[in-house]
C-alpha cells in the first residue's frame, strides 16, 4: 500500500512557472492544486485539505506576505514556502513564511525544502509564541 500523497497548493500568476512547478512536483509524487491569484488561492486553501503552500511573492492585487499572514491565522500548522524573483526580502515580509527561496535556486532546493517542511513536527503553541516574541524582541534591539 502506498502512502497518501501530500497536497501542495501552488499560487503564482505566471502560468508557465506555475505549470512547470506543478509538473515537477507531481513527478515527485505530490498532488498539486494551482491558483493564479491570491483570492483564488485563499479560496482553495479554505475549502480543501492542504499540506503545504508554495507561494509566489508578486501576485495581482495582493502581496504574498499579506496572503501568508491570512493563511497562518486560519491554519497556522500549514507550512508556507515563499518564492520570489527578487533578492532578499525585508524581515517584515517573511513573518508568516516558513521558508524563503529565490526562483533562481534549483528545483532541488524546492523539493528538499518541501520535504523538510512536511516531515517537521509542529512546535507546541508556547514554543511558536516564544520564537515569535524572541524574534520581535531581537529586531527591537538592533
Amino acid at each position: 500500500m502506498h502512502p497518501a500523497k501530500r497536497t501542495i497548493l501552488c499560487i503564482d500568476d505566471n502560468w508557465i512557472g506555475l505549470i512547470g512547478r506543478k509538473r515537477f512536483l507531481e513527478q515527485k509524487g505530490y498532488r498539486v492544486l494551482e491558483a493564479t491569484s491570491g483570492d483564488e488561492g485563499l479560496e482553495i486553501f479554505q475549502s480543501r485539505a492542504i499540506d503545504a503552500v508554495v507561494l509566489d511573492y508578486q501576485l495581482p492585487g495582493m502581496h504574498a506576505d499579506t496572503l501568508a499572514a491570512t493563511m497562518k491565522r486560519m491554519k497556522p500548522q500549514i507550512p508556507i514556502l515563499l518564492l520570489s524573483a527578487y533578492g532578499p526580502l525585508p524581515e517584515g515580509k517573511l513573518v508568516s513564511i516558513d521558508v524563503f527561496l529565490t526562483k533562481s535556486q534549483e528545483t532541488v532546493a524546492l523539493l528538499s525544502s518541501l520535504r523538510v517542511l512536511l516531515t517537521a513536527k509542529p512546535k507546541p503553541f508556547f514554543y511558536r509564541w516564544f520564537d515569535s516574541w524572541r524574534g520581535r524582541n531581537h529586531t527591537l534591539r538592533i
